[in-house]
């Protein structure tokens, strides 16, 4: 996994919120949705909400909604609100960051920095909107039924 079970509940939620923008969406809704721990996801959409990404509304028609348009959300905003250890930037074979060993680097720095680079871009890239486009495409599409097979 190329970053926290944190993060991956924080974009399932953020892409299900994109998908409904159109209202207010209570935190039990998206858990259940989801299948995200409620308790979990409600820490995960107050420190979203204190970094301004949604907007939190009180009371009994209250709940969630983004504050930013999803196509200005990258995964790695996410990353960057909630992963304060990220370690994406850490050697392959030595401790610490690969800064850290310029002068020797290890054996596999140059392929590791190459797949490094392809995956910051992937984050960097990607957005809350593209991610809510996978989410509506999976939505509608009809469970695979496999034939039974008589022997």
């Amino acid at each position: 996994m190329i970053y926290s079970e944190t993060v991956k509940y924080a974009l399932l939620a953020l892409a299900y919120l994109a998908l409904n923008r159109d209202r207010l969406v209570k935190v039990e809704e998206i858990a259940e949705a989801q299948k995200i721990p409620k308790p979990f996801l409600s820490k995960i959409f107050h420190k979203l909400a204190r970094e301004r990404v949604l907007r939190s509304y009180k009371g009994p028609t209250g709940g969630f909604a983004l504050a930013v348009p999803p196509e200005q959300i990258t995964i790695m905003d996410v990353i960057r609100y909630l992963d304060e250890d990220y370690k994406l930037d850490y050697c392959a074979l030595r401790p610490g960051r690969c800064e850290e060993w310029q002068v020797s680097p290890c054996r596999v720095h140059e392929k590791w920095t190459r797949l490094r680079d392809t995956i910051m871009d992937y984050l960097n890239n990607t957005t809350i909107a593209e991610l809510a486009e996978v989410e509506e495409k999976h939505r509608h599409e009809k469970p695979v039924q496999l034939e039974k097979f008589s022997k």
